[in-house]
């Protein structure tokens, strides 16, 4: 429902169509930035324990070099593209749900990472907003 929305009776400027639409070109590569971002991090993370060893650890490279949540972080920048491609109140709906949802546990998170890690934790390392939140 909401593709079809997006595709057939999103109302455009003339001569554009909602593929050819600079803010949908752009929220698309958006998008895929936030998703490779997605996907390194999960990497990043599911490789702590790669050598089976029990514990915590701190997950370093990629984002997590600027923030504690950067799986999150990516999903934000997804759907921050997705809000843009779609230039529609639903696409924003969902970009604030998403914010609304995910920047109280990268905060909780990192609290976490702080009280666990103490003096190792590398610092500057925010939360979730590079050297903002």
């Amino acid at each position: 429902m909401q593709s079809r929305s997006l595709l057939q009776f999103r109302k455009l400027g003339e001569g554009y169509t909602t593929v050819n639409h600079p803010f949908f070109i752009a929220g698309v590569a958006i998008f895929v930035i936030g998703m490779a971002i997605n996907i390194h991090s999960d990497a990043v993370l599911r490789g702590l324990r790669a050598d089976g060893s029990p514990g915590y650890k701190i997950p370093r490279g990629g984002m997590f070099d600027f923030v504690s949540a950067a799986n999150y972080f990516g999903e934000i920048v997804e759907w921050t593209g997705f809000a843009i491609a779609a230039g529609q109140l639903q696409g924003l709906a969902f970009f604030i749900f998403t914010l609304a949802n995910l920047v109280p546990r990268a905060m909780t998170h990192h609290d976490w990472y702080l009280q666990k890690f103490r003096s190792e934790y590398p610092l500057g390392r925010t939360a979730i907003l590079p050297f903002l939140i």
